[in-house]
């Protein structure tokens, strides 16, 4: 072996030992990053960081002072607005709150300028400046801003994390729960005694981190996010409220009525499908909560970002050209509207969602066709697989089988019912082996590949509705979803 040979060796094997300890102490490193405390890093500047829910790309990045790019590159990232959590990725030049340094943050429900200003210890005049923000009342959910960190030194007037009066509390007792002395409660807050507090009131507890999640939510709104943040085009945006006691939650998003589900409690989760052909833009989302004697509605601007969607050319054999007229089309469209209207309580999803083929991707969602140069404009409203006829097609999680059937464009086609609003369709099968009313398992063969109806050759096509919208079905499987 040449010496040259033999040291691209070694380097090697050193690299891989590397990783194998990073990976490793992963978990402690992520704990103690989390917390605020030092931890050590990783050879070569990586700091191991595990995604937990709510969090995106962007805030992580804000969170190590260092950029999306910077991230997406070291973990082979080709699409930085989902990322799946349990995730584990290396951070690329980690610097954990350091003076000056420039972060990305996208807004988040609850942040406003002067939450961020005490977050990041920055000046309003800086971040409104830094990006040409003229009314501090126009931000909006999903907006990205670069901030300055550490360019102002915070007193304990200038410091904390809001904190909204409960009904019967006093100053003493808030200073007493919160493990700090009245005299800096009073500090914080530029409050002198005597001074009476009243339900809602907001107050800023001193003595937070700097990766404290920093949120001004009227009562009895204790906690809300909106993910992933910005939603995009033809996706799945999940709204997860919570109160600070039993209660009850509703509201509306795009002129629609959400439909809440109640996971305990105080836990309640909408999920909605973003329309394919959504204008991107800023939407009202408003949400009315009631719990411990207060209620209070909310409104937020969500921005709603495109999915940047291709188009192509679909050429149908003569003999398939009646499938495009809208006699036969429109029919079979509201059959499938009816069945996948229909609301469930009972949820049978859980996790991220599991392939229904093992077959190669060739064509995703969302891309606009044009059939046979104008006959038919539409767009790809699911994920097709290709297979050889006959190559199983398995249920991607738990449900019930609402439709089995041969119909005339879907050819043979199941939708099966996974709760929460939430449909899978399987079209153009050779063969179907369930029936409506049939309770599947995750991964059950449902049925086989085929080109059954309007089609250019054997593949599945794979549909996912939510609350009667059709959406991106991949996201589901790289996105878990309550």
């Amino acid at each position: 072996m040449n010496p040259k040979s033999w040291r691209s060796r070694a380097i090697a094997i050193i690299i891989a030992f590397i990783i194998a300890i990073t990976t490793f102490f992963g978990s402690t490193s992520y704990t103690a990053a989390q917390s605020g405390d030092p931890y050590n890093q990783p050879a070569g500047g990586m700091t191991i960081h595990i995604v937990q829910r709510g969090e995106n790309l962007f805030r992580i990045a804000m969170q190590y002072g260092t950029t999306v790019d910077a991230i997406s590159a070291a973990n082979g990232i080709t699409d930085p607005r989902t990322i799946a959590v349990g995730q584990r990725l290396l951070i690329p030049n980690a610097q954990v709150d350091a003076t000056g340094a420039q972060v990305a943050h996208v807004v988040q429900p609850g942040d406003t300028l002067d939450t961020l200003t005490r977050l990041y210890q920055t000046s309003a005049a800086d971040l409104a400046a830094d990006n040409a923000i003229t009314n501090p009342a126009q931000l909006y959910v999903g907006q990205p801003l670069t901030i300055r960190q550490g360019t102002v030194t915070a007193d304990a007037s200038e410091s904390g994390v809001p904190y909204r009066v409960a009904p019967g509390e006093n100053l003493y007792r808030i200073a007493l729960d919160r493990g700090i002395t009245l005299n800096t409660l009073l500090e914080a807050n530029d409050l002198t005694l005597p001074a009476a507090v009243f339900p809602g009131q907001r107050l800023w507890i001193p003595g937070s981190s700097a990766s404290a999640v920093v949120a001004d939510l009227p009562l009895p709104f204790a906690a809300l996010s909106v993910l992933p943040t910005p939603p995009v085009q033809g996706q799945t945006v999940e709204i997860h409220v919570t109160t600070t006691g039993s209660g009850t939650v509703s509201g509306t998003f795009l002129g629609d009525p959400l439909t809440i589900m109640a996971q305990d409690a105080t836990n309640f989760y909408a999920l909605v499908g973003i329309d394919r052909f959504t204008t991107p833009g800023i939407y009202a989302l408003v949400l009315s909560a009631a719990a411990d004697g207060t209620q209070s509605t909310l409104t937020l601007r969500v921005k709603i970002d495109s999915g940047g969607y291709s188009s192509e050319s679909i050429v149908l054999e003569p003999a398939l050209m009646d499938l495009l007229n809208p006699t036969i089309t429109e029919p079979e469209w509201q059959r499938l509207v009816q069945v996948t209207s229909a609301y469930t309580s009972q949820r049978n999803f859980s996790g991220v969602m599991g392939l229904p083929s093992s077959g190669a991707i060739t064509s995703q969602y969302g891309t606009q066709r044009d059939y046979n140069s104008g006959a038919l404009n539409t767009f790809h409203s699911g994920t097709d697989f290709g297979g050889a006829p006959g190559s199983p097609i398995v249920a991607p999680a738990a449900g019930i089988v609402m439709l089995a059937e041969l119909l005339t464009v879907r050819g043979n086609a199941t939708i099966i019912d996974h709760g929460w609003g939430i449909y899978t369709g399987y079209w153009h099968q050779s063969e179907i082996f369930v029936k409506p009313g049939d309770v599947v398992a995750a991964g059950q063969v449902i049925g086989t590949i085929g080109s059954t109806g309007r089609v250019t050759g054997p593949h599945l096509h794979w549909e996912l509705w939510v609350s009667g919208v059709q959406v991106d079905p991949m996201q589901w499987v790289r996105q878990s979803f309550p």
